[in-house]
């Protein structure tokens, strides 16, 4: 019988896998600039077109509520950035979980096949595997 197991994974930091984990941060973060620049442009635009005062109150608070949003989002990538700088060079970064399957037969000790697996990824290669970790929901 085959079961579906979560398998963590992680990164070990490189001088490149940092750089590439800047790169992703900052491109988010422009993309999110971008897009609070666009809602107020909307914003703007579609308070032009009606002059209802519950209208504009309305789509005011949906505004405010989706910059919110944004800017909580970029001042998380911030503090990511801020992380990212501090960590030491072979430091491990959980990057998820995925799922993998594995196969059981009576017999099996049900503990081993539950402990945690990890991969463990550096500069986009499989370093190591690991085996009877703790599992990590």
């Amino acid at each position: 019988m085959e079961i579906i197991k979560k398998v963590v994974v992680k990164q070990i930091l490189t001088e490149d896998s940092r750089t590439k984990l800047q790169e992703q941060f900052l491109s988010r973060q422009y993309k999110l600039n971008n897009e609070l620049k666009q809602l107020e442009f909307v914003l703007h635009k579609k308070m032009k077109e009606n002059n209802d005062p519950k209208y504009q109150k309305s789509l005011q608070e949906s505004f405010n509520k989706e910059v919110a949003k944004r800017k909580e989002r970029i001042r998380q990538i911030e503090l990511k950035l801020g992380q990212l700088e501090e960590l030491e060079i072979g430091a491990e970064l959980r990057e998820g979980t995925i799922q993998m399957i594995e196969e059981v037969a009576e017999g099996d000790n049900w503990d081993e096949i539950m402990k945690g697996t990890e991969i463990v990824v550096k500069d986009g290669l499989v370093h190591e595997l690991r085996h009877g970790g703790m599992e990590d929901d």
